[in-house]
């Protein structure tokens, strides 16, 4: 064996040993934790000292399925928990179900959409109606809240009735267009869209209505940045 061969092979035994005591080193004293995704994705161990805890992991994906936690001997594992033995975490899956919401209204035509089974309507449509204040969509005489939904579901628009006639005690809907405020700006930006009570009218006042409710006085408006609710 030539000399040069003999110092190639020389060199790469002692970085093999170098390996071996970095390794050992490294891996003294930690706890091995290993993600079984359920599919092919794989997830690297992550080796932890006694006391710290895991680093959990983006979540996996699975076609058809959805991604629900990772469990620790059929239970859901918390990550905020301390490490103190030897770990496998297993995926745990749901089969994706989708369900149909309809929209049910006297204005306009809506597709239905469709969602996961157990998840909420990320965005509602949004009508109008002249006459009328859109109040949101009903779900079993109550207004849909972000509920989650597992089965078909039908949502009826709700609107209510704008009269006229303005007078102390009526309950009005802020436009917003041309009033002073106690709130923002001048046009009252901030106030748009707020449910309130005609307080006081004031006819002094180049915005003569009084507007608030309990907590005080919201601003003063011009008739037409109000509209009476029946």
């Amino acid at each position: 064996m030539d000399k040069k061969r003999i110092i190639i092979l020389s060199l790469f035994s002692i970085l093999f040993i170098i390996g071996i005591v970095v390794s050992l080193y490294y891996y003294k004293g930690k706890y091995i934790v290993k993600f079984e995704t359920g599919n092919d994705e794989i997830i690297l161990n992550q080796y932890i000292k006694k006391g710290n805890k895991v680093k959990e992991p983006e979540n996996p994906k699975k076609d058809g399925y959805k991604f629900i936690c990772w469990e620790y001997n059929g239970e859901k594992f918390d990550f905020n928990s301390e490490v103190n033995n030897n770990l496998i975490l297993s995926a745990k899956w749901m089969k994706e179900e989708y369900i149909t919401i309809s929209f049910i209204t006297d204005t306009v035509d809506i597709d239905n959409i469709k969602i996961l089974k157990g998840t909420s309507i990320e965005e509602l449509p949004s009508i109008e109606k002249e006459g009328y204040i859109f109040d949101g969509w009903l779900l079993n005489d109550n207004i849909y809240n972000n509920e989650q939904l597992n089965s078909d579901t039908k949502l009826v628009a709700k609107f209510t009735k704008i009269t006229d006639d303005l007078k102390i005690g009526d309950r009005v809907y802020i436009i917003g267009e041309y009033s002073s405020s106690s709130y923002y700006n001048d046009y009252n930006a901030m106030a748009i869209g707020w449910d309130r009570v005609i307080l006081d009218i004031l006819e002094s006042r180049e915005n003569p209505y009084v507007v608030g409710n309990e907590y005080g006085v919201t601003g003063f408006f011009k008739e037409k940045s109000l509209n009476k609710i029946n």
